[in-house]
């Protein structure tokens, strides 16, 4: 990248591109889509030119606490801890100081250091411990500017951040040039989609950049209004997920989906379990990317509202999904419970379509219920307790409390071993009583 260059940044992840010591990387709100690819481009050219990571340097500053009429005025005053260790209030007027720990971009690119230059990475969008007040950014921009800097800084701002309207980022801009992200239109939609192929979500998908049907459908995408590379990545995985299979196109007519803007979880999750059809597989996996990269929830979180919504589905709480016979909910369930560990440790979305997949094979099976599967399955709920020490804990146990009562009210064969573990006195009187019929599942 030569000096006052600005370019995009999926070009400056290309392998022939030039670095320079300091990197400015301008990124959009709820999108950053190559933030970690361009991050870890910079930390690995560093430390292959003996430059090594850097925290940002913090002090200790004395402040003053005041306790005049104003701030007694307030609700506020500064007690005094004498040295018996009793409390008592300063007199209207004087002051006490104490310690507090501030952290500066200035000082950490400005001392030298007695071993190798390090690089500090500083991204603004995110929450810091000790945040760096906005004059100091600017003095360490000033000083890079004029090629003063000791150690080197690649620095990545929101396109909103007050900082980028300052003379400081224009000084640092013009002297060494600045990467951004830019909105994805006809001309570079190309461009993008091949770089987001290598790290999709859903894994290498590069052989699709010959693709010409899928290159068409995303130039289709892009030419109603240019988006964010984000939203490009989206749509790449929703058609991905819901129209293609083993890298080709399904042999089907092209499906519109049309629905509410703002649907909830629970709905979206029933529409799913209901239908079973690419629409709402469609509908239900945009909703679990919005919650993780929209919304920004963690998988557990994630985990918690989906063991929630089942929960609701499985007690069947909304009128309008009233089918309390339906034996697909009860597979849900006890598939979704053994796919927990890959949830939490791995991709949410990843595992979710494993999950919707398993699910699909199994509802499309009648003798679910007295297979292999099954049995892994179910058998665990026999041991499932009253655990609750977080917010995940409570919602797995109502889930696994619901889907036991529905198990044990299903009169049929194949759950007469599932019964019997439960309570064996009773598993035969009930199938005299009320005879016993095999399971059908609904198509």
């Amino acid at each position: 990248m030569t000096r006052s260059a600005a370019i995009s940044d999926f070009e400056f992840l290309k392998p022939a591109q030039v670095l320079n010591r300091h990197l400015l990387y301008l990124y959009r709100e709820g999108s950053g889509l190559f933030r970690a690819a361009v991050r870890q481009k910079m930390t690995n050219h560093a430390l292959a030119n003996g430059r090594s990571l850097g925290g940002i340097t913090t002090y200790g500053a004395l402040t003053s606490l005041n306790t005049s009429t104003s701030g007694i005025s307030n609700g506020f005053s500064a007690p005094e801890i004498g040295e018996a260790g009793e409390s008592a209030h300063l007199a209207d007027g004087e002051s006490q100081e104490r310690e507090e720990i501030l952290a500066s971009l200035y000082m950490t690119i400005a001392e030298p250091s007695l071993f190798d230059e390090t690089l500090t990475i500083c991204d603004l969008g995110q929450k810091q411990r000790i945040p760096v007040p906005l004059d100091d950014i600017e003095k360490a921009l000033f000083l890079i500017s004029r090629t003063a800097a000791e150690q080197s800084l690649c620095l990545l701002v929101p396109a909103e951040h007050d900082l980028v309207k300052t003379d400081a980022w224009r000084a640092a801009v013009e002297a060494i040039g600045l990467v951004e992200e830019r909105m994805v239109t006809v001309e570079n939609y190309l461009e993008v989609a091949r770089a987001y192929f290598p790290q999709s979500r859903l894994g290498n998908q590069t052989q699709l950049s010959e693709n010409r049907r899928f290159l068409s459908r995303l130039r289709k995408f892009v030419e109603d209004a240019p988006c964010t590379p984000f939203a490009l990545s989206m749509r790449i995985d929703i058609i991905v997920l819901t129209e293609m299979e083993h890298g080709e196109f399904r042999e089907i007519e092209d499906t519109v989906t049309v629905r509410r803007d703002r649907l909830v979880l629970p709905e979206t999750l029933r529409r799913f379990l209901h239908n079973r059809d690419g629409a709402s597989l469609s509908a239900f996996m945009l909703m679990v990317d919005r919650l993780r990269f929209n919304v920004m929830l963690e998988p557990r979180e994630i985990l918690t509202r989906l063991y929630r919504a089942t929960q609701g589905t499985l007690e069947s709480r909304d009128r309008r999904y009233r089918k309390v016979e339906d034996p697909t909910h009860c597979i849900w369930a006890a598939l979704l419970l053994g796919q927990e560990n890959s949830v939490l440790r791995g991709n949410p979305f990843v595992a979710m379509d494993e999950l919707c997949q398993r699910f699909a094979s199994a509802a499309a099976t009648p003798s679910w219920f007295s297979s292999h599967q099954a049995w892994q399955a179910l058998v665990p709920l026999l041991n499932s307790r009253d655990v609750q020490s977080t917010r995940l804990d409570q919602a797995r146990y109502g889930m696994q409390c619901a889907l036991k009562s529905r198990l044990e009210k299903m009169n049929v064969d194949d759950l007469s071993w599932f019964r019997k573990l439960i309570d064996p006195t009773k598993v035969d009187a009930g199938a005299l009583e009320n005879g016993s019929r095999k399971l059908e599942l609904p198509r």
